[in-house]
């Protein structure tokens, strides 16, 4: 019975994404608000200006961001009448050029950080809830369930429907260090990561494959599933552990960032950054669930009307009564309390400025993401004016997701010791939401604490090598 509840959660997540926000962190414009020390997050090598900055707890960072295939006027149309309709071939043809669903989200529990030795160096602590969530839909998925197994995507040949989930939620304590070298032309930086895993599903084989006879529309269909998971088929009892079970669950991973800028002249700099290589091992609560024989071919002979009826009788159970007949016709394997490893996504960033002098720059960012065997492209070209210490603007041109109208725009204010900043990737989409099929925002509050000299001459203190701005 575990089993097909835990199947029928998995499945009834993948069909209400339509409905539901998800995330996507590619965290283009804050890599370039030079004076929000949040920026340390997407590269260790990003020294904040600040002496010492302490986050308000949870309110320091708290994000919130979706990209999918469609947005919701691509998939629903209300008319006058205030009916609505699903606009199905809209919603397939999305799913054919883009069939990822990608979720990442962060809220920063406690970050502070402080320069030392003079401003030589640079210490920083931090504790994060993460989540991460990579979900595969292929196309022919949506052309069974929606027009039967003789669609013509479909009919005369195997087709794999099978979707693919990689989900992860969990805590990262991360303490990271960097410097200046080179009479201060470059930085360095680097954060080690401990990892605490809350729960997990990860899809390593994703085979299901069905093939319609074409002389006698007899269904034939393939299996190759391997489906590993950690805190679900338990998950209605989940809140009811001890408290140190809930922090420290036994899920144990360690993680690495690493970052690099280079001042090449007086106005042009240089940065790159590799971050989350890392990895979690999970122990607690786990369950996979495999192909009992893979690549074997059987048979399906469809269901009569009486069990069409039955199964229709009760909508709200429909799905599951579905699911279980699936579950009776293929045979699975589940095993429990087998320990595995997964891997997190890994998040590259190259990006170049052009700096006209203190208060104006140009930005340029190449980012990426890798994982799951997948790669997520994106870029951003933006321009920054800066009051040293005060105040931060930055609006940006941004490319993700496969979408090209993505304007972005990011504000930071320092009133005495407290930074307040917004950011966007996506600034149109929060205006115009059911247009668009992404959406980003970061918000936080900051104490900030400037060098004495900057405070009182509103520049930066002499005794400190300057900041590498890339």
């Amino acid at each position: 019975m575990k089993r097909k509840v835990i199947c029928f959660s998995i499945i009834s997540l993948l069909f209400t994404q339509v409905s539901l926000k998800v995330f996507a962190q590619h965290d283009l414009s804050t890599y370039n608000m030079q004076i929000v020390p949040q920026r340390i997050f997407q590269n260790p090598a990003f020294i904040p200006d600040q002496k010492l900055y302490v986050g308000i707890p949870v309110l320091s960072g708290i994000q919130s961001s979706y990209a999918n295939p469609f947005s919701y006027n691509d998939v629903l149309e209300r008319d006058s009448y205030d009916s609505i309709t699903f606009k199905v071939d809209n919603f397939l043809t999305k799913i054919a050029t883009n069939e990822q669903f990608r979720l990442y989200s962060n809220i920063e529990i406690l970050s502070l950080g402080t320069q030392i030795s003079k401003g030589k160096f640079f210490v920083g602590f931090s504790i994060r809830e993460r989540l991460c969530q990579d979900i595969t839909i292929p196309e022919n998925l949506g052309n069974f369930l929606w027009y039967g197994n003789a669609a013509p995507q479909m009919f005369g040949k195997y087709t794999n429907i099978a979707p693919s989930v990689n989900f992860t939620a969990f805590d990262e304590w991360g303490a990271s260090f960097s410097g200046y070298a080179m009479k201060g032309k470059m930085s360095w930086g680097a954060r080690l990561k401990y990892f605490s895993g809350r729960i997990n599903a990860t899809t390593t084989k994703s085979t299901f494959e069905v093939y319609t006879d074409t002389s006698d529309f007899q269904i034939y269909m393939k299996s190759d599933v391997e489906l590993k998971t950690s805190g679900i088929h338990d998950i209605e009892h989940y809140l009811d552990q001890r408290v140190s079970s809930l922090v420290f669950p036994g899920n144990n991973g360690f993680g690495l960032d690493l970052g690099l800028t280079y001042q090449v002249n007086k106005n042009i700099a240089v940065s790159a950054s590799v971050l989350d290589i890392g990895y979690i091992t999970w122990k607690s609560n786990t369950m996979t669930l495999l192909s009992h024989n893979p690549g074997a071919e059987f048979s399906f002979n469809g269901l009569t009307l009486k069990d069409f009826t039955d199964m229709i009788g009760n909508l709200n159970t429909f799905g599951q009564k579905i699911s279980d007949s699936i579950l009776t016709l293929v045979d699975i394997d589940t095993v429990y309390d087998q320990k595995y490893t997964a891997w997190l996504p890994v998040r590259y960033n190259v990006g170049g400025s052009y700096s006209l002098n203190e208060n104006h720059r140009f930005n340029l960012l190449l980012n990426g993401i890798s994982w799951a065997g997948h790669f997520h492209p994106a870029m951003s070209v933006s321009y920054n004016y800066t009051l040293p210490h005060w105040l931060g603007l930055m609006v940006s041109y941004n490319l993700f997701n496969k979408q090209y109208t993505n304007i972005g725009a990011g504000l930071s204010i320092n009133a005495g010791p407290i930074q307040l900043y917004a950011i966007t990737d996506n600034l149109p989409a929060i205006i115009a939401y059911k247009g668009s099929n992404n959406y980003s925002v970061q918000v936080g509050i900051n104490i900030s604490i400037n060098h004495k000299k900057q405070v009182d001459q509103g520049n930066p203190a002499q005794e400190v090598p300057p900041a590498v701005a890339p």
